[in-house]
């Protein structure tokens, strides 16, 4: 394993959850109708950051290995920058960390939610969870998660790496070569293949968290036939916003966290290691 891929990953992980917490709790609350606006207490900004830190960083690393791992195994196969190989690579690394990655979005969505009078802190909410469901409580939502994600995924990696090997060419580098791209060219590629991929998978997003949170106190007094399944969810959704209004809920603040939580995740990993 390369450790100088894990400890990029580990930095670019770490620093992007922390600056970027505040933006992904609001997501939380206005894909869940729990809150439409941005000003909220200010600890409730920062609920479920130690969750979110702790489950980021080895979900990450791993997501990130295994992406770099299977382009590398894949090469013989699909060729070395080819959309298949981008496609496989990032199905097969997303498939892996969402291990890790599930759990945190359960337990961390749940103290995001809380109200403040009953607050709880990480391992009491994860004690609670366990109480209520046993450990599939944490895994509420994972394959909903495979299917946001999975095709999230593919959508950014193709287009991240296809457009890093565009600024290559216009500025005369070898695509093949391991001449570095500058900072700003790393950022907006990032950009525009987080655009891309959160704007295509954001309504099954909004559907995952729905799911996810659907046996938290303060969703299930909203909602309690959320609980019921999956198409249920669907159905309030839209019932409760239509369909248009149901693919972009939550869109704009998700990519207000999103984009620059992944421009900083990048150019770090691609600077420290590229």
């Amino acid at each position: 394993m390369d450790l100088a891929t894990i400890g990029a990953a580990v930095a670019g992980a770490v620093g992007s959850r922390v600056v970027f917490h505040p933006m992904d709790t609001i997501r939380t609350l206005q894909q869940t109708s729990l809150a439409t606006g941005y000003r909220l207490p200010f600890a409730q900004y920062w609920r479920g950051l130690p969750a979110a830190v702790g489950f980021t960083t080895p979900a990450f690393t791993i997501y990130l290995v295994a992406y770099r791992q299977a382009k590398k195994e894949l090469e013989p196969y699909c060729g070395a920058d080819t959309a298949l190989n981008y496609v496989a690579s990032g199905a097969i690394s997303e498939a892996i960390s969402s291990v890790l990655w599930t759990p945190m979005e359960v337990i961390k969505g749940n103290m995001q939610i809380q109200a403040d009078a009953k607050a709880m802190g990480t391992l009491a909410m994860m004690r609670h969870m366990y109480k209520i469901q046993g450990m599939k409580g944490f895994y509420r939502g994972y394959w909903m998660g495979l299917a946001v994600f999975t095709p999230h995924s593919v959508v950014w990696w193709y287009s991240y790496e296809e457009i890093k090997n565009y600024f290559k060419v216009a500025s005369g580098i070898d695509p093949k070569g391991s001449q570095e791209l500058s900072t700003s060219q790393y950022a907006i590629a990032s950009a525009l293949s987080g655009t891309a991929a959160g704007t295509v998978s954001n309504f099954l997003d909004v559907i995952k968290t729905r799911q996810q949170l659907a046996i938290a106190e303060e969703v299930s007094r909203l909602r309690p036939d959320d609980q019921m399944g999956l198409w249920t969810v669907a159905r309030n959704l839209v019932k409760e916003v239509g369909v248009v209004r149901a693919m972009l809920k939550g869109l704009h603040v998700r990519l207000m966290y999103s984009l620059p939580s992944g421009i900083l995740s990048m150019v770090i990993v691609e600077k420290l290691r590229p």
